[in-house]
């Protein structure tokens, strides 16, 4: 026993030997590099965080303010700045009178609206060769003040261009201020300096207000190594980089952005700096090394409790693997030790034979053990055994005991003989087993066979029954359909009662599908199936008509009342939003309604009514209703006959094209032309025409006829000796689905040898809103082609400026009622800035619809490049462009 013990003992530390050792350097090895990680990440990390705020700042701050600097030097008020503006240069409180010019309040008041529209902004000034000088806030001195000696106007004169100042406390305020200044160009000519002072009490305090870990802070230094920010240490304010006592900055941080150690009192703190190639300043993130190096020792007693945890799980393991080894070893001992007196009774035969099917000496040694025990027992047992399985017989079962003797055992010519008896005991009852068993098959086929052709009955009803539910319901909202629809009407009119078919469509469903997808869209047709159906109940028959469109059959009285009320409870039906995905959306909804037997007792002419009616809600408004009157019919006629005349024009070469000038304040040239169609032989304004167009998607076929006449007609002008300038083509948005449009377009150009950048294309603000994706595709394409992109009727539907910056566009054209509005108004304020802030988005402006000279005059003073109206010119035919394409308007 104890041999065996320490046997055990030896493969146990073995074992444990052999595992942990590889274990113990692994993990070392995983904790070593993963702290360096660690430390690099966070260093990574930090880098990141600095460049982000430096970029914040140059973004947001100084190149926004650089921009602005740019902008009021380029400014007409600033650059023809009167003489007489108030000096400073003798200046004697006694005696001076501070007499303002009208140059000088221009000036002063476009200072104002900059710096009250920009919290950073402290002042403004504006200092000129003449000795001049104006301020925002207004300019108070105590004594003689000439700009033309102060630093900032002498740097600015002498490096020509845009210059931000080091950082610098003001005298009265105290606050650290810089000044971004640059000289104003006249005729090529230095006239004076703009210069813009900053405080960076805000951009510090937003620096300062960004944490990252418990300890870090930034620390920003000036191009000079002045530091203007310090959190921490409040002492280090506008002191050389020396004081913070790391060493020489220039051996410390080598590159744009290094990293290095030092100690700051006596923390030791990791160093992470970024110099912006924009302002010059210098950012240094400052973190004790403390906290860097805390997920590190959290990792590290992370891993040794998992050491400690794979240990026991070792030390368990390979405890059960020893004991797998040595137990049977202690089995085989038991055995032989048995076996040596010849007793081969006494010990657990199974557990012994379960040792046989071990691959190694252990099941062999076991086998060898068997065989002997086996061959002693059969001797022994032989006798028995036959005598069991004559007893045993069992004639219904056929499930006999054979006797088996290995060949040696003398009994085994008496166990044959009972054997094969055995035999022919089983082979006749098997006989009769089988007998008995096909009768059992073949009642159960015929079983079977009668509760199949019953289900197979079943399931033909119900298919029968679902296939005349598919034909009479819609599928998504298990609403009856149209053809459902149909018969219920007609029933209601052979039953001569009165009643109204309601058309209902939802408003602004193409959008939703767009947007959020179809399969939000079929959920939202679901939920307003399933509302308008708890709506109606037993008072109405609702069905869906198709698409976003349902038809609704209320019978009432020849009294509209109890129709209107009922319209009315639809309405409040809805006025709680459905819920989808956790999104509220409000179902809104436009109604036609037709009557019978008032308009009609024909089916289709009552659908059409109603459809009629809807049309005219759709375009007076949406989320209304209306029934339908004598006046939609007619004017469906005459939309049919519109559409008939367009058909004819689009087969038959019915169009032609007008020319309108766009005339250019400054100069008054004409700059180019908006092609505009008209129908040659019928008298039918594009305003009528038009939508009808767009609806029947000939719309697609005009603007390929529109394209090639302007761009034949301007290769016929060319001919004549015609100076080529831009035209405008106007495009519909139901020409996103012409897919092919812009190779037409190419192709045009090619064949007829025009210049892309001679056309412009204008897409309205409506077709850029609803399309916005679409439009975007399109307008870069086109723009790499070239070709130039106006948004047309700017002001006519959303009047809104926060997305014009995002649209690939170069003109913005005013709507005419745009301009009337702002025209209107006895301050010209309002259009100023407007104008002044397209400008800065570096777009053209067109204003269009002129008529009268004192808008011209308006539009002029206010800042507006291009004008187009009747005041200067009608639209005209082609010839007309021979004599009037030279032309000199006077403004």
């Amino acid at each position: 026993m104890n041999k065996h013990w320490n046997l055990r003992r030896k493969l146990l530390f073995s074992i444990l030997l052999a595992c942990l050792i590889p274990y113990l350097l692994g993990v070392f090895y995983i904790k070593i590099n993963t702290e360096k990680w660690l430390y690099q990440k966070n260093i990574d990390e930090t880098k990141l965080v600095i460049k982000q705020v430096a970029s914040n700042v140059d973004e947001s701050v100084l190149k926004n303010m650089q921009n602005i600097t740019n902008t009021i030097t380029k400014d007409e008020r600033v650059i023809n700045v009167s003489d007489n503006i108030n000096n400073y240069v003798f200046y004697d409180s006694n005696n001076f009178i501070r007499i303002s010019s009208e140059s000088e309040d221009e000036i002063t008041n476009y200072f104002k609206s900059i710096v009250e529209s920009h919290d950073v902004i402290s002042f403004i000034s504006y200092g000129t060769e003449a000795g001049g000088y104006i301020e925002y806030p207004i300019f108070n001195p105590d004594k003689p003040y000439d700009p033309r000696s102060r630093e900032w106007y002498k740097n600015a004169m002498k490096e020509g261009s845009v210059r931000i100042s080091e950082p610098y406390n003001t005298l009265v305020t105290k606050q650290m201020v810089i000044s971004i200044d640059k000289p104003v160009l006249k005729n090529n000519n230095s006239i004076g300096v703009i210069s813009l002072t900053i405080s960076l009490d805000n951009i510090l305090n937003k620096i300062n207000s960004f944490n990252y870990g418990e300890t870090g802070y930034i620390v920003v230094l000036s191009p000079e190594g002045k530091i203007i920010n310090s959190p921490k240490v409040s002492s280090w304010h506008m002191q050389d980089f020396d004081v913070m006592k790391l060493g020489d900055y220039n051996e410390i941080f080598t590159d744009e952005d290094n990293t290095t150690e030092g100690i700051i009192g006596n923390t030791e703190v990791l160093l992470t700096g970024y110099k912006s190639s924009f302002s010059g300043w210098t950012y240094i993130a400052v973190r004790d090394e403390a906290e860097v190096l805390e997920h590190a020792r959290a990792l590290s007693s992370l891993l040794i409790l998992i050491m400690i945890f794979t240990l026991i799980i070792v030390i368990f393991f390979a405890n059960i693997i020893a004991s797998k080894i040595t137990n049977p070893i202690i089995k085989l001992t038991g055995a032989i030790k048995k076996m040596s007196g010849f007793n081969f009774d006494s010990y657990e035969h199974d557990n012994l034979k379960a040792l046989t099917v071990s691959k190694d000496e252990i099941g062999e040694i076991s086998k060898a053990l068997v065989y002997m025990q086996d061959n002693f027992l059969e001797l022994k047992s032989s006798f028995e055994i036959m005598d069991e399985g004559i007893r045993n017989i069992d004639i219904e079962k056929a499930d006999v005991n054979f006797i088996s003797l290995s060949k040696e055992n003398p009994l085994g010519s008496i166990a044959s003989s009972v054997n094969a008896l055995l035999n022919k005991v089983i082979s006749y009852t098997t006989r009769i087993r089988e007998i008995n068993n096909e009768m059992l098959i073949k009642n159960e086929l015929l079983s079977a066979s009668e509760e199949e052709l019953i289900a197979q009955l079943e399931e033909i009803n119900l298919q029968k029954e679902k296939i005349i539910f598919l034909a009479e319901h819609d599928t998504l909202t298990k609403l009856p359909n149209r053809r459902s629809f149909m018969k219920k009407v007609e029933e209601a009119i052979s039953r001569k009662i009165s009643g109204a078919v309601i058309l209902l469509d939802l408003d602004n469903f193409k959008s939703i599908n767009d947007t959020l997808g179809h399969v939000f869209g079929d959920k939202i047709l679901e939920l307003t199936a399933n509302r308008l159906a708890s709506i109606c109940s037993e008072a109405a028959y609702v069905s869906r008509f198709g698409g976003d469109e349902f038809l609704i059959l209320f019978e009432c009285t020849d009294d509209k009342s109890d129709l209107y009320d009922f319209i009315n409870e639809i309405y409040r039906g809805f006025e709680a939003p459905v819920s989808v995905e956790d999104n509220d959306i409000l179902v809104e909804f436009s109604m036609g309604v037709s009557r019978f037997p008032e308009d009609s007792l024909v089916y289709n002419e009552i659908i059409m009514y109603a459809d009629l009616a809807l049309y005219t809600v759709k375009n007076t408004g949406k989320s209304n209703f209306a029934f339908f009157t004598n006046q939609m019919s007619e004017h469906l006629k005459e939309k049919i006959q519109i559409k008939a005349i367009i058909q004819d024009a689009i087969e038959n070469d019915g169009f032609k094209m007008l020319y309108q000038p766009k005339v250019c304040l400054d100069s008054g040239e004409i700059v180019g032309y908006e092609a505009l169609i008209r129908l040659k032989e019928i008298n039918v304004s594009p305003a009528m025409f038009i939508p009808i167009a767009e609806e029947n998607n000939f719309i697609i076929s005009i603007g390929r006829i529109v394209t090639s006449q302007v761009i034949l007609q301007m290769a016929n002008w060319r001919a004549f000796g015609i100076k080529l300038k831009p035209v405008s083509i106007n495009f519909s948005a139901i020409q996103f689905q012409d897919i092919d449009y812009i190779d037409y377009l190419t192709d045009c150009l090619k064949q007829n040898n025009i210049s892309p950048n001679l056309i412009e294309i204008e897409l309205t603000e409506r077709v850029l809103m609803e399309n916005k994706e679409q439009a975007i595709v399109l307008m870069n394409k086109l723009r790499k082609l070239g070709i130039g992109i106006s948004m047309d009727d700017f002001g006519s539907e959303y009047s809104s400026l926060n997305y014009i910056s995002d649209l690939p566009l170069d003109v913005l054209k005013f709507d005419r009622e745009l301009n009337l509005k702002l025209l209107s108004l006895d301050d010209d304020t309002v259009i100023m800035k407007l104008i002044e802030f397209i400008k800065s988005l570096k777009l053209e402006i067109v204003a269009e619809g002129i008529e009268e000279y004192s808008q011209v005059k308006k539009l002029k003073n206010s800042g507006c490049n291009i004008v187009q109206g009747y005041y200067f010119s009608r639209p005209v035919e082609p010839e007309e462009i021979l004599s009037l394409n030279d032309k000199i308007y006077k403004i």
